[in-house]
């Protein structure tokens, strides 16, 4: 039983060295940006933001909008999405059953050859990240956001994703194998109530 039981504990390697990253482009300039909302309250906020800054700054002129129907599912498009895509970010994963979702959308992208970051918050970066490795792919960039994403001030909402965009940037026009070095040692923060005090 013993036996039984360490053959079934998940080491950590196997599901990080699984799956690379796509093949990154060097610019988004000229490409087909998608962003995929999850349907998670805020999230259409902080994707519009960052959608305001890839244009702005960094020369993004072809942005789609994808929006599934549900937070905690995974979107039903994405042979579609990944066909008229280049790259994409999916997001805004802030709860303990949108966060997970919103990484295996991210995946499943990447495994359709479509470059892709995953927006989570603080709180549920690690969790993200172990969902990551269950589903083969450990290296899947995550792009930090503070937590809570929800606010009083709409404005404050909207700058989360705003500084969001030069991260998801970086993380889509960085070689490919740079990003997998990165994200397979990469240690998100323990959520603050996870983490003892003295």
């Amino acid at each position: 039983m013993a036996d039984m039981q360490t053959v079934l504990l998940p080491t950590g390697a196997p599901a990080t060295a699984a799956m690379r990253p796509a093949p990154r482009p060097q610019s988004l300039q000229g490409l087909r940006v998608a962003l995929l909302d999850n349907g998670k309250e805020f999230s259409d906020q902080v994707l519009e933001a960052l959608a305001d800054v890839l244009r702005r700054d960094h020369g993004v002129t072809n942005i789609k909008f994808w929006r599934k129907g549900f937070p905690a599912k995974g979107a039903p498009f994405i042979a579609e999405m990944a066909a008229e895509s280049d790259v994409a970010i999916s997001g805004v994963g802030h709860c303990g059953s949108s966060s997970p979702w919103s990484v295996i959308d991210a995946v499943n992208l990447e495994k359709a050859g479509v470059p892709a970051v995953a927006l989570i918050s603080r709180s549920f970066c690690p969790l993200g990240q172990i969902v990551a490795r269950g589903e083969g792919h450990g290296a899947i960039p995550i792009v930090m956001l503070p937590h809570p994403i929800g606010e009083a001030d709409e404005k404050k909402i909207a700058q989360k994703g705003a500084d969001a965009a030069a991260e998801c940037v970086r993380l889509l026009t960085t070689p490919s194998d740079a990003v997998a070095e990165e994200y397979v040692a990469k240690k998100f923060p323990l959520p603050e109530h996870a983490v003892p005090r003295g």
